[in-house]
């Protein structure tokens, strides 16, 4: 396909289409649910099976969950792309304690938590092209 006829297939009024703003806010609440609405099973579970496993991980191992704005601008950076991984995200936020230094794994661990969230970060960016016609 050339430039010109994949330009022509792009329409700008499609960004803040509704099923637009719904499929990238369902790819950050939900990691794999942006791909599924948009009929993306296999996208759907391949996504969702790799950033909950490195976020199950990062809890198993004892990693750390960043709080913004709180603790300086490099850490409210990593807070930024933890949140990435929306709800389970908040959820952990809220359900657990935060991870110890001491900890032999804690650097590992909190990294997982730190990709899993970057990681869904570009799904969401991936789903709007698709939602977009981009894609």
């Amino acid at each position: 396909m050339s430039a010109q006829e994949q330009t022509s297939q792009f329409d700008p009024q499609l960004f803040f289409a509704p099923e637009t703003i719904r499929n990238c806010i369902a790819a950050w609440l939900v990691p794999g649910l942006g791909y599924y609405l948009l009929g993306k099973k296999q996208h759907a579970v391949i996504i969702a099976v790799c950033l909950y496993l490195a976020f199950l991980l990062g809890i198993f191992l004892g990693g750390d969950l960043y709080v913004l704005g709180a603790e300086g601008k490099i850490r409210s950076l990593g807070a930024l792309c933890q949140t990435g991984f929306g709800v389970p995200y908040m959820l952990a936020k809220l359900l657990l304690d935060r991870g110890s230094p001491l900890n032999i794994t804690y650097d590992y661990a909190t990294n997982y938590f730190l990709i899993a969230g970057m990681i869904n970060w570009l799904v969401v960016m991936d789903v709007f092209d698709y939602s977009v016609k981009r894609k």
